[in-house]
């Protein structure tokens, strides 16, 4: 990385631009004095908490059936069929597109015509293998005998419900003509094969449902699904799908209380680690590259180690019930042999290990992974940095770039970093708007660290200027450097509002909207007391009307 992302159109206005990562143009939100904004919906002005300015102007499409995503597929038919792991079929299916900040994103999966001939040939196989196997078929089986037990038990665990008596006899009726259509000489085994591959094609396995009316709660079912897809990344198990026929989801208190022992689960920490990953777009740590004459210390298999230390600090986050504070601030990080003399440490071994950084590093944006992701081949990406941190921590929206950017300008003599961005976009600039109040100060807080993200005390034989003003919604802050800076997003509500938005899209799969905002606010509030955690976030967001709710948008 490491181009312009900013420059002039004809028109004078500022348009983004740059090598391939972001594109960045004035900021539409968290930056701003005003304590209204346009709700998106009509002309009139929405009161928003003091502190804080976010926009809301997703396009959700409030499906009643949600598609399951590749990963909650793989789970299902693993779950749905007993086996020992994940078959890997969904390997094979098409990408779905960017949709939103995260894959589950309502809007992002359809099925298109090539992914249902890709269902029908991974289910016709699955159930083939799983038919043909005398132990996996046995598994499946249990210890009925009876085929209409069978089918409900399977039934259930596919629908994710009770089958209706309807159903029932139409899955018995296919059970008994899989002898004749298949003919294998095993009767109950071609059954079984025939059940399973039209079972996996069912609506009701493809896609999670809410066919409650606009408004009304939905059934202890639908919450069941919902409650497991969004924590665990997987379909109900079969005590919580009795919790559902017991009632126990019917409250909000049932609920939290199911809740909470999923979100101490393993596959909870997962689910979540796929949300952080995806929110700060860590896939792209792979492309992460450095000049090797410039730094000596670096090679490309670096770049599995430097995404593994990140995610297992976002891990450490979740796991010790902490909140987005510590995710900025936190000493914590994870290194090994290789990556601890980025961090000035001596460490043996290839095992990553938690170690305690100096004040100097705080939170998930002094780590090296992002410092390095963030920079160019030699020199440190002030822009970039300062995107990253607007955009993903405090909600800064940028319209898309409009045509390719120039680079920026070579370095003069003696002209440092920070000097020769400046001169290209800051004060007196065509950036002066955007780049100068809105990324650069932010991005220029961490000029101290290089483009591997090791720290450095000058630039081109000058001190390095690590200071700056930003602008909050509350006002106009100084700070000396990005310890300052981090401690003061931490404290401000746009960030805990921003953290809380994002949240929200994750569990509920889809846009938000203005008709959000309340909940969102309510998140931001558990997430400014002192000692919240992402977890406590969550069973706040569970219990809401927004999650238990049928909300089929605007009327």
């Amino acid at each position: 990385m490491g181009g312009l992302l900013f420059a002039c159109n004809n028109d004078g206005s500022e348009g983004p631009g740059d090598d391939g990562a972001d594109g960045v143009a004035e900021s539409t939100s968290g930056n701003d004095d005003s304590d209204t904004v346009d709700d998106g919906n009509d002309d009139s002005s929405v009161p928003l908490p003091d502190g804080v300015a976010i926009r809301f102007e997703g396009a959700p499409t409030y499906s009643r059936f949600v598609r399951l995503t590749h990963v909650q597929w793989e789970a299902s038919v693993r779950d749905v069929l007993r086996l020992d792991a994940l078959p890997g079929l969904a390997n094979g299916f098409i990408n779905d597109p960017p949709a939103g900040e995260f894959d589950n994103n309502e809007r992002g999966l359809a099925v298109t015509s090539e992914l249902w001939g890709a269902y029908q040939r991974a289910t016709e196989a699955i159930a083939e293998q799983v038919a043909t196997d005398p132990v996996a078929l046995a598994r499946l089986m249990g210890t009925t005998t009876d085929t209409g037990t069978f089918i409900q038990d399977l039934g259930r665990r596919t629908y994710r419900r009770p089958l209706t008596p309807e159903e029932t006899q139409r899955y018995v009726g296919i059970f008994e003509s899989g002898a004749t259509l298949l003919g294998s000489g095993n009767a109950t085994a071609d059954g079984v094969q025939l059940v399973v591959q039209t079972m996996l094609q069912s609506p009701y396995f493809v896609y999670r449902t809410e066919l409650a009316d606009d408004g009304a709660p939905l059934t202890g079912y639908e919450v069941a699904s919902k409650l497991s897809f969004t924590l665990l990344n997987r379909p109900p198990s079969d005590a919580l799908l009795d919790a559902a026929a017991a009632g126990q989801l019917d409250t909000a208190v049932g609920v939290a209380t199911q809740a909470r022992t999923m979100l101490e689960a393993s596959e909870g920490l997962l689910a979540f680690e796929s949300m952080h990953s995806q929110l700060f777009r860590m896939n792209r740590y792979e492309n992460i590259a450095k000049n090797a004459d410039d730094f000596p210390i670096y090679r490309p298999e670096l770049n599995a180690d430097l995404l593994t230390a990140d995610l297992m600090f976002l891990n450490y986050i979740y796991s010790n019930d902490l909140g987005l504070r510590e995710l900025l601030l936190s000493p914590m990080a994870f290194v090994n042999q290789a990556t601890a003399p980025m961090y000035g440490l001596s460490l043996v071994g290839t095992e990553l290990q938690p170690v305690e950084l100096d004040a100097s590093r705080p939170g998930l944006f002094t780590r090296t992974g992002f410092l390095a992701l963030n920079a160019g081949l030699v020199q440190s990406d002030p822009i970039h940095r300062g995107v990253d941190l607007n955009r993903e921590i405090l909600c800064t929206e940028f319209p898309p770039p409009p045509g390719v950017i120039p680079p920026l300008p070579e370095f003069q003599p003696n002209q440092t970093n920070r000097e020769r961005v400046n001169a290209h976009t800051g004060p007196g600039t065509c950036g002066a708007g955007c780049h100068s109040e809105i990324i650069n100060p932010v991005g220029f807080a961490f000029e101290n660290f290089d483009a591997l993200g090791m720290p450095r005390v000058t630039d081109n034989g000058k001190p390095v200027d690590t200071t700056g003003e930003y602008r909050l919604p509350d006002g106009l802050h100084a700070f000396a450097n990005a310890p300052e800076l981090l401690a003061l997003i931490a404290e401000s509500p746009q960030a805990h509002a921003c953290y809380a938005k994002h949240l929200v899209e994750f569990a509920l799969a889809r846009d938000v909207t203005d008709l959000d905002r309340a909940e969102i606010f309510t998140l931001m509030e558990v997430s400014q007391e002192p000692g919240s955690s992402v977890k406590e976030m969550v069973l706040a967001l569970v219990q809401s009307p927004s999650f238990l709710l049928r909300n089929g948008g605007p009327q």
